[in-house]
């Protein structure tokens, strides 16, 4: 057996440093558990970053993978392929409203970058320029040079000179409630109104597209107040703007509905996804209205993208979800994982808020309620603790003080318990002083 320090010493020998790598060497997984490499077993919370909402290695996905293996690897968009065709037409049998054709890539800033590029196409097949593109303060979207651009968190950019800076690219107010500064819900949806502003005074009037994440991931699990999305939605259409709704982290029944969007009733123009489509395998996609595709010449393609082997793994990861119900499994048991949460929130001092739908949940951390200062040291400490204590969790957000909570959706109520239990021992640990930097030091050496 491989020795974990020697992966380790190796990883930092031959790779860039461009991971920001957690002490576990993950070895397999089945289920919702992972295992390293001494077979020490983890509940999975975070799914590979919300990628495994089938599973792990689920048999019926395994199996469409090799078969399709040994029949063709790969063939290029040049010709025809029975997995993508078939997949296409499944994506349109489960996407919301009029979304009816999709184009295949292989990565979620792909099918971003993807999106964008064909609703400027479909501007100027209308008559207009399509130069600005409105995407949200807080939000992410990818790290190529236009999803980075329209990516609006800083930390993201730093150091990168002008790659992130698109032109045409501005940003509005995220719908972030908890740190609303007109305080919600006093203010409506306000937020959501200010898009107006965005598009008088910081465009040249004629946009293209509007990206939302339904719900904002590394913006730190920002669900958005009810009838935001309705709002934006109507504002994009008076003012002949695409709205397009980013799933790559919230498709494939992460939030207790096929694609977040669906909460909110709003069939957006067009749709992006990735991460789960085919677990993990290298498949991304942009589902639209056919007038907006049609509007694309060819040419607009990537060489594997769509790659049979993947189609097949994304069919077969949509016909596990729907035959375990891991939709309704996500609603129900996001909404126990919930309700626990909001019981830890009453005992802890350092949790400020706990938010999120179905199996996105984010738990906040605070140094004090009432003023709201992040708890930018504690949080990092209390994941370390966490792992050592057996669950893979990670914190993000603008000010690294929110726990990220997605795990694989066949998670059932005594994975959530154990779950919740290590986590409030953990928040135990670190407010009482017991998490130390020589804790985490001993972690980053192993």
């Amino acid at each position: 057996m491989v020795d974990a320090k020697e992966i380790m010493k190796k990883d930092k020998e031959y790779l860039a440093a461009v991971y920001s790598r957690k002490p576990i060497v993950v070895y397999e997984g089945k289920g919702a558990i992972v295992k390293d490499l001494k077979g020490q077993e983890y509940i999975d919370c975070l799914s590979g970053i919300s990628v495994v909402n089938a599973g792990h290695t689920p048999e019926r996905l395994v199996k469409a993978g090799t078969e399709q293996m040994r029949r063709l690897w790969h063939c290029s968009g040049l010709y025809y392929s029975v997995p993508q065709t078939l997949l296409a037409e499944k994506l349109a049998s489960i996407a919301p409203g009029a979304l009816r054709k999709s184009f295949f890539c292989n990565s979620g800033a792909e099918a971003v970058e993807g999106a964008v590029k064909l609703a400027m196409k479909f501007a100027v097949s209308e008559g207009r320029t399509g130069a600005g593109v409105i995407a949200l303060e807080g939000s992410f979207h990818g790290r190529l040079a236009l999803s980075l651009t329209l990516t609006g968190q800083a930390k993201y950019k730093k150091g990168f000179g002008t790659f992130a800076n698109h032109p045409g690219v501005v940003h509005a107010p995220a719908p972030y409630c908890y740190r609303c500064p007109l305080s919600y819900p006093d203010c409506g949806v306000e937020c959501a109104r200010k898009v107006e502003d965005i598009i008088k005074y910081h465009t040249t009037g004629d946009v293209a597209a509007m990206i939302v994440e339904p719900v904002m991931g590394e913006g730190g699990i920002v669900v958005p107040p009810d009838g935001y999305h309705a709002e934006v939605q109507k504002i994009c259409h008076d003012h002949e703007i695409l709205f397009i709704a980013d799933e790559v982290q919230t498709g494939f029944g992460r939030t207790g509905k096929m694609f977040a969007i669906e909460h909110s009733g709003v069939v957006p123009d067009m749709m992006t996804m990735a991460k789960p489509i085919a677990s993990g395998m290298p498949l991304s996609a942009c589902v639209a209205k056919a007038e907006i595709l049609d509007s694309a010449v060819a040419g607009h393609l990537f060489t594997t993208g769509g790659s049979p082997i993947c189609c097949a793994a994304a069919l077969a990861t949509i016909d596990v979800i729907k035959k375990e119900k891991l939709v309704e499994n996500a609603a129900n048991i996001g909404d126990y994982f919930m309700q626990q949460l909001q019981e830890l929130k009453a005992r802890s001092k350092i949790v400020g808020d706990v938010r999120g739908k179905g199996m996105i949940l984010g738990i906040e951390f605070v140094k004090d309620r009432k003023t709201k200062e992040p708890a930018s040291i504690e949080t990092p400490k209390l994941c370390y603790r966490a792992w050592e204590k057996g669950i893979v969790i990670g914190y993000m957000g603008l000010h690294s003080n929110i726990i990220e909570i997605t795990p694989p959706l066949n998670l059932t109520k005594e994975d959530v318990d154990l779950a919740v239990k290590i986590l409030s021992e953990s928040i135990e640990d670190v407010e009482q002083g017991r998490v130390t930097d020589e804790t985490i030091a001993r972690y980053k050496g192993w």
